[in-house]
């Protein structure tokens, strides 16, 4: 059985750094946002973690020999293929009843990559950050496959913050910024995607976890032992990254893609990322509480706008 943990939830919610942190214990493989490896890895020759190409990275050569030999997927096909069949209106319908020919070709694919990245890594968990619920919805009908879900959460007025900011892409070949969000798309997308997270929890039965960023950059050691002991990943303090219960040793990574962060390695000192309360504006603020008011209590936050 392949272990794989799928970690859902909207952009900016912590995702990239509680992934990077696992990969950094020698029994755990981060691909990052393996959903993305397709259109971002091979068409559009972004860089991998370890500042390779992707396409000249030797891992990931190593890990599509093996999951395809000399049948590799044409990258275009597969991505017109998740736009056609992963959209995240389509969580539902992946996630139970028959599935179409081409879903269960996407299936077959996709169970076909996690063994292989499996086999190449030799790590007893596999991490896939993509985030996107329609990918968690297909994990837990791949054989072979035992399947876990994080569910990660933050407060959608930082989440906001972090959207509108000017944040440059650094594995494109050129140079630009990646895509900002206003608040009230940023505060949409994160009231549906952690709905359909939610609901993503009934086919993950007893493997199945909601974390808050805010919790886990409150004590970071004992959240990611915690997501380990979870999974059933045996580790030992020893091997691991962390150098007191907030300072970690990152190692270089191969994810496919995420946030600019993921390139960062070496000694880090972690700490929650509060700057919203001090720059954000009150007019974006007061828009973003009043949109997610419903489920702000639901996570545990305030309604207050203050500071």
């Amino acid at each position: 059985m392949v272990k794989v943990l799928y970690i859902v939830g909207w952009g900016r919610s912590g995702t990239t750094i509680v992934d990077n942190v696992l990969n950094s214990y020698p029994s755990v493989f981060s691909t990052g946002e393996l959903f993305y490896l397709w259109r971002r890895g091979l068409l559009q020759k972004r860089k991998c973690g370890c500042g390779a190409r992707f396409a000249a990275c030797a891992l990931w050569r190593e890990i599509l020999d093996v999951a395809y030999g000399d049948r590799q997927p044409d990258p275009k096909a597969v991505d017109e293929m998740q736009k056609r069949i992963t959209r995240v209106r389509h969580t539902p319908s992946l996630l139970s009843g028959p599935l179409s020919d081409e879903a269960e070709e996407y299936r077959r694919l996709l169970t076909r990559l996690y063994h292989a990245i499996a086999e190449v890594t030799g790590a007893k968990l596999i991490v896939d950050s993509s985030k996107v619920p329609s990918g968690a919805a297909l994990l837990p009908r791949m054989r072979g496959v035992e399947p876990y879900l994080l569910h990660m959460v933050r407060d959608p007025r930082a989440v906001t913050h972090s959207w509108m900011r000017a944040t440059p892409q650094l594995d494109r070949p050129k140079p630009q910024l990646m895509q900002q969000h206003r608040p009230a798309d940023s505060t949409m997308h994160w009231l549906v995607w952690n709905a359909f997270a939610e609901r993503l929890s009934r086919a993950y039965p007893n493997r199945h976890r909601l974390l808050r960023y805010e919790d886990f950059a409150a004590a970071p050691r004992d959240g990611i032992e915690s997501l380990l002991e979870f999974t059933g990943t045996e580790t030992q303090h020893d091997t691991g990254p962390f150098l007191d219960g907030s300072t970690v040793r990152l190692e270089r990574n191969h994810t496919v893609s995420g946030n600019p962060s993921r390139f960062r390695t070496g000694e880090v000192a972690l700490r929650a990322d509060d700057r919203w309360r001090a720059d954000q504006p009150i007019g974006p603020r007061l828009a973003v509480t009043a949109l997610a008011l419903p489920m702000l209590h639901r996570y545990g936050y305030s309604v207050s706008v203050a500071a």
